[in-house]
């Protein structure tokens, strides 16, 4: 612009004629703050286009950068391996496997032998219910409980009478418990059953003694493991030393579904066959089924039925009262077991019951008589005694409840209800520090519940600092 100006003021200088400078008209004179003012807002301009484009180019690069790094499908810069995870929806988090606490082991807590002259019973006490597989052969009865473990040593003993020898053996065997029966003379005949006894089970193994004479039965004797066996105990046969057969080679008897007993010959020729016996459902057998689902109004009705049928049958008399006794109905079972007990007196399992159903109805005296009554031997059927011996705590005896459950602890030391019981008794007769004692060993026993244990530890503490 200050080019033209100087060519202008040097024309006037010049004062050169018109026509001179043909541009000269054409010219015109220009404000040069004004267009100073222009070329500094079009820098201004042009600077800040160029600025504004450096920004959004720097803002592209960073969010393509920030779509790398995160892996994004969509950035023309991801790697063909990121792109395929990154469509996929996201994986749910798995959370941690946490491993269960494995079950416990059902358990044999004891075993109770019963011995009347008549019949000899094995009470199996389980800490739940089991299944249970049975063998038989040639004279010999097994039982094998799979997965069971045996609550401290094996128990044996042997019957004796009349030519008749009768030898038991309950042990560990593999991974579970083994209970064997071996007779000699006639034929062996077992009966079994398992059912509910409050929070335990019971296994009944009952072995009928009919031929030999009630005064020559002899007495069962019960001796550790370890004991050698005595000469006239039979040998046990080959297959009772067998290791337990797989579990898929044969399934075990339910413990709802009791196997019912088939005899066995007594001297079979030949090789010796083993039978796996299969449950056959009958009338009895349903009744049982019965009162293991604690359906007691419809095992009442099936064996009110049998009992009219088979008025003799005392199998079918305990069953029943047992079923009055849990449907809470002692009062029918008073009504007709005392002329039962008159045709079977030495029948302790339905004097027992009977027992049971006097104490529930507040006749204590009367169930201290029944029980006074017919008494077998201590060493044949503790249980029997121990309820006499909580009987005469419940009409304040003292005296006698401590000296028989002192026979009891003497038998077996372990079983702590009987040593809880002794010293109930001991410290009513203001003998604290045997009470005391007895009380520790309660609790170092087996059998007592969360209560009675509770009980023992307060009292032993108590006399213990008493003393």
């Amino acid at each position: 612009m200050s080019l033209v100006n100087d060519l202008l003021r040097d024309l006037d200088a010049r004062r050169a004629a018109p026509g001179e400078w043909p541009l000269r008209d054409a010219l015109q004179s220009v404000n040069e703050e004004a267009a100073a003012r222009r070329d500094k807002i079009e820098v201004l301009r042009r600077g800040s286009i160029w600025f504004g484009a450096v920004m959004l180019l720097a803002i592209m690069v960073g969010l393509m950068i920030g779509r790398v790094v995160n892996g994004d499908p969509e950035s023309p810069f991801a790697t063909p391996a990121q792109a395929p995870a990154a469509v996929s929806q996201p994986a749910p988090v798995t959370p941690p496997v946490v491993a269960a606490a494995a079950a416990p082991l059902p358990q044999l807590l004891d075993v109770l032998p019963q011995n009347d002259g008549q019949r000899l019973v094995l009470q199996l006490l389980l800490d739940s219910s089991v299944a249970y597989q049975r063998t038989e052969e040639n004279g010999a009865v097994s039982l094998f409980l799979p997965g069971v473990q045996l609550r401290g040593e094996a128990h044996q003993g042997r019957v004796q009478g009349a030519g008749r020898s009768l030898s038991w053996r309950v042990e560990a065997r593999g991974a579970g418990v083994q209970v064997l029966l071996v007779g000699l003379g006639d034929q062996l005949q077992v009966h079994d059953r398992l059912e509910a006894a409050g929070d335990r089970w019971l296994l009944w193994l009952e072995v009928p003694l009919q031929n030999a004479p009630a005064a020559n039965a002899g007495a069962l004797d019960e001796f550790p493991a370890a004991s050698s066996a005595v000469a006239a105990e039979p040998e046990l046969p080959d297959w009772s030393t067998r290791p337990v057969p797989a579990a898929n080679s044969q399934a075990p008897v339910s413990a709802a579904a009791p196997v019912r007993p088939q005899p066995i010959a007594a001297a079979p020729t030949g090789p010796p066959q083993v039978q796996i016996t299969s449950h056959q459902p009958d009338a009895l057998s349903q009744a049982r089924q019965a009162l293991l689902e604690q359906n007691y109004p419809r095992a009442i009705a099936q064996l009110e039925a049998l009992h009219q049928r088979q008025a003799s049958n005392s199998e079918i008399a305990r069953l029943l009262a047992q079923a009055y006794l849990a449907n809470g109905q002692p009062a029918q079972l008073l009504s007709w077991v005392p002329a039962q007990l008159q045709a079977s007196p030495r029948d302790s399992e339905l004097r027992m019951l009977l027992a049971r159903a006097q104490l529930q109805t507040g006749a204590m005296p009367a169930a201290v008589a029944t029980l006074q009554q017919n008494s077998p031997p201590l060493a044949t059927d503790p249980g029997y005694h121990a309820l006499l011996a909580a009987s005469y705590q419940q009409t304040q005896q003292w005296q006698p409840s401590a000296a028989l459950y002192q026979q009891l602890v003497n038998l077996r030391p372990s079983q702590a209800t009987w040593q809880l019981g002794l010293a109930i008794a001991l410290e009513q007769l203001e003998r604290p520090s045997e009470a005391a004692k007895h009380y520790s060993l309660a609790l170092e026993g087996q059998g007592l519940d969360a209560s009675s244990r509770s009980f023992a530890a307060e009292r032993a503490t108590a006399l213990k600092e008493s003393l």
